[in-house]
């Protein structure tokens, strides 16, 4: 399966989603006016992806700041990740935080779905980046 990517802005996050490297990652800032339909093609993606995932999932998320309609399309990904993690697969979220707010939200994810999440303090310049394209 191909990988997917979209490069971030000052309005929307970089997502990298490169299951040959297994790499899987949003980060930077996500406030989109409409993050339904931002998240579209990431959750379509996604999909695709969870009929054959791959042994391991780590999704990485590494978000300064997101929004609501943000918070909603992310919930529906962990759900995704649920469902794979119901069916045998290995899921794990790495979910970084630079403050309370941040760690706090991670938190009430972890709370709502039953995978794995490891929670990582990050410095304010600090991103994993991905060199690799997907």
């Amino acid at each position: 399966m191909g990988g997917f990517a979209v490069t971030g802005t000052d309005l929307y996050p970089t997502i990298i989603f490169n299951p040959r490297e297994n790499i899987f990652h949003i980060h930077g800032i996500s406030t989109p006016e409409n993050g339904k339909d931002f998240y579209q093609p990431v959750i379509s993606w996604m999909e695709a992806y969870s009929i054959r995932p791959n042994k391991d999932t780590d999704l990485h998320i590494d978000l300064e700041y997101f929004n609501l309609s943000s918070s909603k399309a992310l919930l529906f990904l962990f759900y995704m990740l649920n469902e794979m993690h119901s069916n045998g697969h290995k899921v794990k979220v790495t979910w970084c935080y630079r403050d309370a707010y941040i760690l706090s939200a991670g938190r009430d994810y972890a709370f709502m779905v039953k995978i794995p999440f490891e929670f990582r303090k990050v410095s304010s310049k600090e991103h994993t980046p991905h060199e690799l394209s997907a």
